[in-house]
């Protein structure tokens, strides 16, 4: 994956928050994010499927509420401009340079990520 600097600062207890660098040059006023249900109990009964009966008697409202709840709409925002884009031939060029660099990666994936200000690695 393409390396970037990332600012590290120091938090109140022993850990490192990297807060990783805007990829684009995009006001967050300047894009919309659009919020859709998960479920759309509305379409589903246009469509001949009228579920929220069976969801009333088993009393599953509150999960769907859930489930369809609040969209964090400057953290989607805060999220998007900090996204990268990689093309499979840029994929694969990095991830052989990476096991000539180790060779014990062969064979081995990882997902590479920054969530709330922490380094997190799938592996």
């Amino acid at each position: 994956m393409a390396s970037s600097s990332s600012k590290q600062t120091s938090g109140s207890s022993s850990s490192n928050i990297q807060i990783k660098p805007k990829t684009m040059a995009i006001p967050l006023d300047s894009f919309e994010v659009q919020s859709e249900s998960h479920v759309d109990f509305a379409s589903l009964k246009r469509n001949g499927m009228d579920l929220e009966s069976l969801i009333a008697i088993q009393e599953m409202f509150p999960y769907f509420e859930v489930l369809n709840g609040p969209t964090y709409v400057t953290l989607v925002k805060d999220f998007w401009v900090r996204a990268e884009v990689y093309d499979v031939d840029a994929a694969k060029d990095e991830e052989l340079k990476a096991v000539i660099r180790d060779p014990s990666l062969r064979g081995k994936t990882s997902v590479a990520s920054f969530f709330g200000g922490q380094a997190i690695l799938l592996a």
